[in-house]
């Protein structure tokens, strides 16, 4: 059993954080959303060595951690499909499920996908900064100067909500675990094969400063996803989600609205 988070009624949304974190992150993220839009039953996840949900000797490889994901979903919601919302190591999770399960899969929102450990690195554009705070830089710990200055914009929000939702996961995290799955990161079959070819409402969204994930593999999906929109922002990183909170909110929208009206719909 994953520990999980549930809130709200309606058709049911799992969602999935990325490395290092747990739920919280994503909570923060997408409840200011579902708020205003009503109707979404949200199912925020523990990945398997993440948050309270515990990390486990058989997990191995990336497709283990994947494999324990499905059997939580198919046993715990027996009979549901689901829409799917990953973000970074999340949205690998997410692309994973719909290809092996995909009758269970009624629509993917991936953000910042790619940037696995086997991609080659000159996919990636340099860090930029583009809209810079050096004053707050220098209140912060010498802890939070890493991730501050991957950031493509810079404000005191965005440190905020880090302390509060993703500074407490780090250490609940199973490192152990994680090395074992780092050392075999990728699935053992082609998510862009033609048989990973996945025709129901999605959104893929990336940052044109992203340099852990860059957005050249978010767009070598679009492919494999014939009803997905793609959107590459200017001044978002990794942390697109708060760098530009309200372009990402209004895709995000659009997204469920064609859930909504799609004849897929979870």
């Amino acid at each position: 059993m994953l520990h999980h988070v549930v809130i709200g009624e309606g058709r049911p949304v799992m969602i999935f954080h990325g490395v290092t974190l747990d739920h919280r992150h994503m909570a923060e993220t997408f409840e200011p959303i579902f708020e205003t839009t009503p109707g979404w039953q949200r199912i925020y996840v523990d990945l398997p060595g993440h948050g309270k949900s515990p990390g486990d000797e058989r997990i191995n490889t990336q497709e283990d951690l994947l494999r324990a994901v499905i059997e939580f979903a198919s046993s715990t919601f027996p009979d549901q499909s689901f829409a799917l919302i990953g973000e970074s190591r999340g949205s690998y999770i997410a692309r994973g499920f719909a290809y092996l399960r995909p009758d269970l899969v009624g629509g993917l929102l991936l953000i910042v996908p790619g940037g696995n450990p086997s991609a080659p690195p000159d996919r990636l554009p340099r860090q930029q900064t583009v809209v810079a705070d050096p004053a707050l830089r220098t209140e912060l710990a010498e802890s939070e100067l890493e991730r501050f200055d991957l950031l493509a914009v810079q404000n005191r929000k965005i440190v905020e909500r880090r302390r509060r939702s993703i500074v407490p996961a780090l250490g609940l995290h199973d490192t152990a675990q994680e090395n074992r799955v780092w050392n075999a990161f990728d699935f053992p079959f082609d998510l862009l094969g033609p048989d990973a070819v996945f025709d129901k409402p999605s959104l893929i969204v990336a940052g044109r400063q992203d340099s852990i994930s860059g957005y050249l593999d978010a767009i070598d999906c679009l492919p494999i996803y014939p009803r997905a929109s793609l959107a590459v922002l200017d001044s978002a990183s990794h942390q697109l989600v708060w760098e530009r909170p309200e372009l990402f909110e209004a895709l995000a929208k659009d997204w469920l609205e064609r859930l909504s009206v799609s004849g897929n719909s979870p």
